[in-house]
């Protein structure tokens, strides 16, 4: 007895400790204006603070959003230069919306139909429409080459690892420049001279064997993709794997995720009973469907066709990380480098602003900054060297929202007259995505129309479009010389030959192994102005539009071609 009484005053003293102790301390009140204090387990880790978006996306705004996608490619298709267009978007691993408008593009020479119609001549296009994507095949083509970065290879491997073959100029850049460099467009090569030698008809094997001959910017000291870098990448993940490119897309990933209305190969395109063509509208309304056959010397860059329901599977599965129905289709972690920057864009607009977000490259994607804080991935467009005779095709993923677009148009855009449909309707799209509303006339942003306001870029980052080249000296011998005098057979390392012609006061320039003749008309003592011989060639009016100012001028034994000038004079 006595001992329970002991024990109940040990008891009674503990809690009397405990009662003073607890009155003695002060309960932390909150900070005005601060959040409360979480305490527990949480179920979920906490994001980095840079994985947290400035706006907050609201339940039933993507849906929104969706809803309005109709709207959007009406005013898009009001544009005389699209007469057809297929948009397809993908939310949380599910296709959420796949429909076409307009018309494939009809033959040569027949009336463009209406904007919204499905008349003249073509058929309707839908969801399985195989358009040509243009410069939106290097996205594609990155995922493709994650595939095989696997076993030690990485975008850090050298390209010479994979294709002993390759020579570059500087034999420090031939030993040093990996897979990356290519897709990122740091290795220093001129990037136009891929399309260039292309539409001229030099094919892949050949120009990939005269690389040397090209001359070389810093390496690593800038970005500036095009065709050239992700070809040679292409071409040697395909020889490492012991196939041809278009092979290798197809067993590694396209087979893999269903996509069997998409290829590399030109004829593939050609033999669909659903492919539209991409065309020129003519100011009478007439449509010129524009041969791309060249594209397959360029594939991995801008030969992929392919239709947005396929090209829908493709986004899920980059969304997903690389996962499709709960198996690794493409590797995360070469597929997130593709996704991440790697390089810092030289072109961010405005130009030294120190408070714009800039835009960096990935393997084959830009990457930027939105204005809600979002990161947003984008590819295709109808900018760079693919501008002339180059398919309007664009993709937008906004990782942080599960969220991604892909329009694909038959438009085709040229300084003379720049199309930018496809960007418009994404950026519209995302605008509605991540504001609730459109931020800005997109149009006249894209296209560096003067409602855009100053600092609107244009579509065109390639440079020259083929242009009045430098005069150079004047030889003495060809001031006011006659036109036989320039006659003769020119060569270039990198694009092979070039035959000048004079017959009956008429002077040809013929260039290329697909040989296409130009008329040269004298504009002064050595410099000519560029027109294609027979206007009514079927790349006569592509030419005309991508080279309103074509030129070439000669100096003693040397000719320079504005639109063939990437590697340097052909001499005689």
């Amino acid at each position: 007895m006595a001992a329970h009484r002991r024990a109940l005053t040990t008891v009674a003293v503990l809690a009397a400790v405990a009662a003073a102790a607890g009155a003695c301390t002060t309960t932390p009140q909150p900070i005005p204006g601060a959040a409360p204090t979480v305490t527990g387990p949480s179920s979920t880790p906490e994001p980095a603070p840079g994985q947290v978006a400035g706006v907050p996306i609201p339940d039933g705004r993507i849906d929104h959003a969706v809803g309005r996608l109709d709207a959007i490619a009406a005013d898009a298709m009001a544009a005389p230069d699209v007469t057809g267009m297929a948009i397809a978007v993908v939310h949380d691993g599910a296709v959420v919306f796949e429909r076409g408008y307009g018309t494939t593009t009809a033959p040569a020479g027949a009336p463009a139909p209406d904007a919204g119609s499905s008349g003249a001549g073509g058929s309707e296009v839908d969801k399985d429409t195989v358009f040509p994507v243009g410069a939106l095949s290097a996205p594609v083509s990155a995922t493709v080459v994650a595939t095989q970065l696997t076993g030690g290879r990485s975008w850090s491997t050298p390209v010479r690892e994979l294709m002993p073959q390759f020579a570059v100029a500087d034999p420090y850049v031939s030993e040093h420049a990996t897979v990356g460099d290519m897709f990122a467009g740091t290795s220093g090569l001129p990037e136009d001279a891929g399309t260039g030698a292309a539409r001229i008809g030099v094919d892949r094997q050949s120009f990939l064997g005269r690389l040397d001959a090209l001359p070389l910017a810093g390496f690593r000291t800038s970005a500036r993709p095009g065709a050239l870098g992700p070809t040679i990448a292409g071409e040697a993940a395909a020889r490492a794997a012991g196939t041809d490119w278009a092979t290798l897309s197809d067993r590694s990933l396209f087979h893999r995720l269903g996509m069997e209305s998409t290829s590399y190969r030109s004829r593939d395109f050609a033999a669909d009973t659903d492919s539209s063509a991409s065309a020129l509208v003519a100011a009478d309304g007439t449509v010129t469907p524009v041969d791309r056959a060249w594209a397959d010397a360029v594939a991995p860059a801008r030969g992929l066709t392919s239709s947005v329901h396929d090209m829908a599977a493709w986004m899920r599965v980059v969304l997903a990380g690389g996962m499709s129905q709960g198996l690794p289709v493409i590797p995360a972690e070469p597929l997130s480098a593709a996704l991440s920057p790697q390089a810092v864009a030289p072109d961010t607009e405005p130009a030294n602003a120190v408070d714009a977000r800039g835009v960096a490259r990935g393997f084959g994607f830009n990457v930027t900054d939105s204005a809600a804080g979002r990161v947003v991935i984008t590819g295709g467009g109808a900018a760079g060297p693919d501008a002339a005779g180059g398919p309007d095709s664009a993709m937008t993923l906004i990782p942080s929202a599960g969220i991604g677009i892909v329009t694909l148009t038959d438009a085709v855009s040229t300084p003379a007259r720049p199309v930018a449909a496809a960007q418009v309707v994404n950026a519209e799209f995302t605008d509605l995505v991540q504001f609730g509303d459109v931020q800005r006339d997109w149009k006249a942003w894209f296209t560096g129309t003067p409602s855009a306001g100053a600092g609107a870029p244009s579509t065109s980052t390639a440079g020259p479009s083929g242009g009045s080249p430098a005069p150079g000296r004047i030889s003495g011998s060809q001031e006011n010389a006659p036109l036989p005098a320039f006659d003769g057979v020119y060569t270039n390392p990198f694009y092979g030959e070039a035959t000048v012609r004079t017959s009956n006061d008429t002077t040809t320039l013929t260039v290329g192994t697909a040989p296409e003749t130009y008329r040269l008309t004298r504009t002064g003592d050595t410099a000519f102005a560029v027109t294609p011989a027979d206007p009514a060639a079927p790349r006569a009016e592509v030419f005309l539009r991508a080279h309103p100012d074509a030129a070439v001028s000669f100096d003693g034994d040397a000719l320079t071609i504005g639109f063939l000038d990437q590697a340097g004079a052909f001499r005689r």
